[in-house]
């Protein structure tokens, strides 16, 4: 089944990542895959194409500064909207967030650190 497409950029998200993004990016892609998309590349630079009912979209993430993710959306389905795309990925990088600092938890004694299992978004452009 083939959807409509969009071949250019058509979103793209800054997320603020309160944890190691390399190690959040690194739990976020066995979630892309168990969901039947495909993640290829280094975890500071690489490609996804994550599946919808109604087609998929791709796009690529790249580590900007020590917190800040971008996420660019390059190709994705016309009923899909750039909120929706957002409110996704949102989900796989908390709950990576989520499992991160529980693993860091178990690993390490508690020091009294303030909760930071949710993500900060930054500016988003829906195309």
């Amino acid at each position: 089944m083939k959807s409509t497409t969009k071949s250019r950029p058509v979103c793209s998200y800054n997320f603020k990542i309160p944890s190691d993004p390399v190690a959040i990016i690194d739990m976020v892609r066995p979630m892309i895959v168990d969901a039947g998309g495909i993640v290829t590349g280094e975890n500071t630079n690489l490609l996804f194409s994550i599946p919808t009912v109604v087609g998929q979209f791709d796009g690529a993430c790249k580590v900007l500064e020590p917190t800040v993710v971008n996420l660019t959306v390059t190709n994705k389905p016309e009923i899909v909207s750039c909120k929706m795309i957002q409110k996704q990925l949102t989900v796989y990088i908390t709950e990576a967030v989520k499992m991160y600092n529980k693993q860091s938890k178990t690993s390490l004694a508690s020091n009294g650190a303030a909760d930071t299992d949710t993500v900060a978004e930054g500016e988003t452009g829906d195309g």
